[in-house]
């Protein structure tokens, strides 16, 4: 399919307090009714049944910004009356434990969907997408997956790679997959992604995959049903940029004109229809292999709202949730950023040094090109100003100057080289 042509015109005026949005599985904080609420539109919240929801969900509560809270019980019927009665005109997904119901309800109110009931773990399990892509002729890198470490490295028996790249089997979880060079090395990290993985999934499966070489990137997308079936469009390039240790030190948006673009955009739009993608926000993760070509590392449906995500959707005139409620492609979703802006996302590590935070925090804040300081990226919007303990912080960068956002960049590198060698001593 090609790709979707994006319709120039003015922004649909919203029509305020006319209808509702079902958010299926929120979590905490997740920002959804907030974002609802300035597009004149309510949110409903269905949240997950006791029984059904992964570890991490258990005692994770709706936002009191919700005009209903629904629990979903099993009983998809009684659900789907429920929504009907609070004349829910869309149906969002919050977290990856809520696709397959969000699908489901979408499906029961004759509403979009992203995909058709059924065909949910294409677009949620790591394996089983890799196996449909390549069945389909989409190169992905050769792997396995299962719950049994036995199997895994029975598998390895049979290969010879240098480096293996083990991840859950479980879509848009909040953990890391990590490179492994040797079946002990495997072992030895296995059991905690595999834990971690099913907190925050239900799923055990993990998968091993050969590590894929080449300059990687992310591909954003947007899928909404035209009168050919469904159109995809892509809102952002972003390429990918690791350290010297492999983990990843910044992402770039690159403009959507040129060769490479193009490429990148035509590959997602195919894989976009192998994994049936009907309706909604994609974020397609492809490497660009010397000796493969374009590989598809994973694709998953959007269901984070982040500072850094909101931030980066303010200054291109492209929240996912804009263009899934303007009907089709609308004028916001244009490439009409330009070349003017260049944005780049960065990443601190914050674990090492406690004391210096908040020195460090006011240091960032006064770079001329800092748009957004998120000190807390992998967990959902949260409500408490208090930095949470450690971890990492994604400072999004923005200017008309690429050279502006690149002396901010380095500035913050040698800021925190600086606190390395400060906790060193």
């Amino acid at each position: 399919m090609a790709t979707g042509r994006l319709a120039v015109g003015a922004r649909a005026p919203y029509a305020t307090g006319t209808a509702s949005v079902a958010v299926v599985a929120p979590q905490a904080g997740s920002g959804y009714p907030g974002a609802l609420a300035r597009r004149g539109r309510d949110a409903v919240a269905v949240t997950l049944g006791r029984g059904a929801r992964p570890a991490v969900y258990r005692d994770v509560g709706a936002d009191e910004e919700y005009v209903d809270v629904i629990e979903y019980d099993g009983d998809l019927r009684r659900t789907v009356k429920k929504l009907k009665t609070a004349r829910v005109e869309a149906v969002m997904v919050a977290s990856p434990a809520g696709v397959e119901l969000a699908e489901r309800i979408a499906w029961q109110l004759r509403l979009p969907g992203s995909g058709i009931p059924g065909s949910t773990l294409l677009r949620t399990d790591r394996g089983v997408q890799s196996g449909a892509l390549a069945q389909a002729g989409i190169t992905v890198p050769p792997g396995v997956r299962t719950a049994r470490l036995a199997e895994a490295l029975a598998w390895v028996a049979s290969r010879t790679l240098s480096v293996y790249r083990l991840a859950p089997a479980a879509l848009g979880v909040p953990v890391r997959s990590v490179n492994c060079f040797t079946p002990q090395g495997i072992a030895a990290v296995w059991p905690q992604i595999q834990e971690a993985a099913y907190r925050h999934s239900g799923n055990a499966s993990l998968v091993l995959a050969e590590r894929a070489q080449g300059r990687q990137y992310v591909v954003d997308s947007i899928t909404q049903l035209g009168p050919d079936g469904p159109q995809h469009a892509v809102t952002g390039i972003w390429t990918l940029l690791h350290s010297s240790t492999g983990l990843l030190d910044r992402t770039d948006l690159l403009h959507r004109h040129g060769l490479l673009a193009r490429r990148l955009s035509l590959h997602v739009c195919r894989v976009l229809d192998t994994l049936g993608v009907a309706w909604g926000p994609t974020s397609c993760h492809l490497a660009f292999d010397p000796e493969l070509g374009l590989v598809l590392l994973s694709a998953s449906t959007v269901t984070h709202r982040s500072h850094a995500d909101e931030a980066v959707w303010a200054i291109t005139d492209c929240d996912p949730i804009d263009a899934t409620l303007d009907g089709p492609f609308s004028a916001h979703c244009s490439s009409h950023i330009g070349p003017r802006i260049h944005v780049t996302r960065t990443y601190v590590d914050t674990q090492r040094w406690y004391g210096s935070r908040p020195a460090m925090l006011g240091d960032l804040v006064e770079l001329s090109t800092t748009a957004c300081i998120d000190t807390d990226p992998n967990s959902f919007i949260s409500q408490n100003a208090a930095l949470p303990p450690g971890g990492t912080w994604e400072v999004v960068l923005a200017h008309a100057d690429s050279d502006a956002v690149e002396k901010d960049y380095s500035l913050i590198r040698d800021l925190t080289a600086d606190l390395h060698r400060e906790w060193r001593h």
